[in-house]
C-alpha cells in the first residue's frame, strides 16, 4: 500500500514538474533532466520511506514481544511469591524478579537500538546515494 501510494505520488510529481518546467519556459534536454531528477528524488524518498516503515514494524514487534514476555514472567513470579515461607525468601525472590526485569529491559533496549540504527543506515544510504548521483550529474553538466 505504501509503495502504491508513493508510485502515485511519483507520477503526480512528474506531471507537476512537467507543468512547472513548461510554465517557466524550460524546454528540451534541460527540462527533461529536471523532470528526471525530480522523479528519481521522489523514488529515493519512496524507497527510504518503505525501509523506515519496515523498521518501525520490526521495532514494534520487538517491543510487544518484550511486553508479552515480561507480563508472562511477572505472572509466574506472583505464583512463586505465594509460596514464600519467610521474609528472607520473599526478599530474595523480589530481588531476583527485579534483576530479571532490568536485564530483559536492557537486552530489549539493545536490540531496539540495533534495529533502529540498521534501519536508519539503510534509509540514509538510499537518500545519500540519490544526492550523490545528482551531484555527479550536475558536475558533468557544468
Amino acid at each position: 500500500n505504501v509503495q502504491s501510494g508513493l508510485n502515485t505520488a511519483v507520477q503526480g510529481v512528474q506531471r507537476a514538474t512537467d507543468q512547472f518546467t513548461h510554465i517557466l519556459g524550460f524546454t528540451g534536454p534541460r527540462a527533461e533532466e529536471l523532470a528526471r531528477q525530480s522523479s528519481e528524488n521522489i523514488e529515493a524518498v519512496s524507497q527510504a520511506s518503505t525501509v523506515l516503515a519496515r523498521g518501525f514494524q520490526e521495532v514494534s514487534q520487538e517491543w510487544f514481544g518484550f511486553a508479552h514476555e515480561r507480563l508472562t514472567k511477572n505472572i509466574e513470579a506472583l505464583g512463586r511469591f505465594a509460596h514464600c515461607r519467610s521474609a528472607q525468601d520473599f526478599v530474595a525472590l523480589q530481588s531476583e524478579v527485579a534483576r530479571d526485569n532490568m536485564q530483559q529491559a536492557i537486552e530489549t533496549g539493545r536490540r531496539l537500538g540495533q534495529v533502529s540504527a540498521r534501519v536508519a543506515d539503510e534509509a540514509a544510504r538510499i537518500v545519500h546515494g540519490r544526492a550523490n548521483a545528482n551531484t555527479d550529474r550536475v558536475r558533468r553538466v557544468a
